[in-house]
Parts: structure tokens; C-alpha cells; sequence
């Protein structure tokens, strides 16, 4: 019987379990993430050399080694955008005025049928100035489809009619907000009537 310590490295990378290939894979999509293909274009040397570097390491995790440091890449920090910072207050926000649960969604007004339904499902988002969050309001009196959009400028409150592949986003009413207890006062206001 063979002893499975005698393997050589070849054996053992075949051994590997499926998740460290998915590992090595996930490891693999971040150090190609890393490089900047356009600097790259343009011949920016640090670039060019990280992608020296990063390509090592792909061989490296072909051949089943794990690659836990990559000089030139791992050392630089990805750093969190001031609009992603901006958004995730955003979102804290809403979420601490307790809005959560309705998130991502729009109400689905259908004779007496009140009910939140996730965005996705509207097919297209013409008519739609860009928002950051969309909120389904608690009531509406007539048939279609009703949200609440949150962006950087303010709030607005836009409704589609069925089917929706006939329609276009119509705004139904705006207003600008400056910090977050006015914006958590509007998205109250802007949920429980239709005016």
C-alpha cells in the first residue's frame, strides 16, 4: 500500500479539494483586479512591473500553491470611494429610521392587493432620474406601481401603471433634503400620502 506522505507535489495538487481550486480561483480574480490594464496600455512602469509580479502568481496557483502575498499589490490598500462612503450612510440611514423591510422594493396597488414587490421586477427604469435606494411607500389609493428614490440631491416619488412595458416612470413629486433627519421626515411624509 502507498504511503500517501510519498506523494509528490503534482499528486498532491490534484488531491486538492474543490474549494481551495475555488479559493486559488477567487485569490486569482483579485490579483487581475489589481492591475490597471490602462496604465498599462499607456507603459506606466510601476504598472507594468505589478503585472510582472501578478503574473508570477498566477502560475504560482495554477501549479495548486497558494499565493498569500504578491509584493507591489497586496500592500495597496483598495480604499473605499467617498461615494461609496456617502451611499452606506445613506443606507444606514434609512435603516435606522426603520425602513429596512422595504427596501429595494415598490408597492403593487391591484384592486385591494397592497403589496411590496422588489424593483427588479419592473422591466426598465425609463423615466427615472439616477437614485441611490428606492423605498416602497406604506399606501397608495390607485392601481400601479409606486416608489420612493433616494439620491445624493433628494427624495422623489415616481409611479409606473400596468403593464409596465407600455408605461415610463412618471414623477410624481421631489424635493431636496439636507441632512438626515429631514430626509427621514420625508421619506415618512412622502410614504403615507399620495400628495
Amino acid at each position: 500500500m502507498e504511503n500517501p506522505d510519498d506523494k509528490n507535489d503534482s499528486e498532491k495538487a490534484q488531491a486538492d479539494s474543490l474549494g481551495d481550486w475555488i479559493d486559488r480561483a477567487k485569490r486569482a480574480h483579485e490579483l487581475v483586479e489589481a492591475v490597471d490594464f490602462r496604465k498599462v496600455a499607456e507603459h506606466d512602469a510601476a504598472e507594468v512591473e505589478k503585472v510582472k509580479t501578478v503574473t508570477t502568481a498566477l502560475a504560482d496557483l495554477a501549479a495548486g500553491r497558494d499565493v498569500e502575498h504578491v509584493e507591489g499589490v497586496d500592500e495597496i490598500e483598495q480604499g473605499v470611494s467617498q461615494e461609496q462612503e456617502r451611499v452606506a450612510r445613506l443606507f444606514g440611514d434609512i435603516a435606522s429610521a426603520g425602513w429596512t423591510d422595504r427596501m429595494g422594493r415598490v408597492l403593487c396597488v391591484q384592486g385591494n392587493d397592497k403589496t411590496p414587490k422588489p424593483l427588479e421586477l419592473i422591466s426598465h427604469r425609463k423615466g427615472l432620474p439616477s437614485f441611490d435606494a428606492c423605498i416602497a411607500p406604506i399606501n397608495r389609493l390607485n392601481s400601479g406601481n409606486y416608489g420612493i428614490f433616494v439620491s445624493a440631491t433628494g427624495i422623489f416619488a415616481a409611479s409606473i401603471h400596468d403593464p409596465v412595458n407600455k408605461y415610463h416612470w412618471r414623477i410624481d413629486r421631489s424635493q431636496p433634503f439636507e441632512n438626515q433627519a429631514e430626509l427621514v421626515r420625508l421619506i415618512k411624509q412622502f410614504s403615507e400620502s399620495d400628495e
